[in-house]
């Protein structure tokens, strides 16, 4: 299962779960994206980043089930994963500081509720500060 969240201007406009894995929904909404993509107004960037979750150990086994293939390691008292999270800008302008990010779609794996809005926020806020190398890590 996947997140596909539509953020517009710094604000979730739409956030769904889907039961697709997160290589195959990353391309399918590429595909969608690229059809109404204006060439002549922005770059289309497809960027893959892995966000950084930890959890307090010891998991549930549902949980450890849902992060098993995401090579969990034991940092003392919690447990951390490197999520894979894709980003497809879409509409963007360019700036002494970076890029503005207009438009864009954020795709990554369902693991649940809390960890879904941990990582909406950290994209979000990624969006919204100067752009420094490692902002999801």
């Amino acid at each position: 299962m996947s997140v596909v969240a539509h953020i517009s201007k710094n604000t979730i406009t739409k956030k769904e779960v889907i039961n697709k894995d997160v290589v195959e929904a990353v391309k399918e909404v590429a595909i969608e994206l690229l059809k109404a993509w204006d060439p002549t107004a922005s770059d289309f960037i497809v960027l893959r980043d892995f966000y950084s979750i930890s959890y307090p150990a010891p998991l549930s086994r549902e949980l450890l089930e849902k992060v098993r293939k995401y090579s969990p390691k034991r940092v003392e008292n919690r447990v951390e994963i490197a999520l894979p999270v894709y980003e497809i800008v879409h509409s963007a302008q360019w700036s002494v500081e970076g890029i503005d990010v207009g438009d864009a779609v954020v795709i990554f794996p369902y693991i649940d509720e809390a960890t879904t809005e941990e990582i909406l926020r950290g994209v979000i806020q990624s969006f919204t500060s100067p752009k420094e190398e490692g902002d999801l890590e």
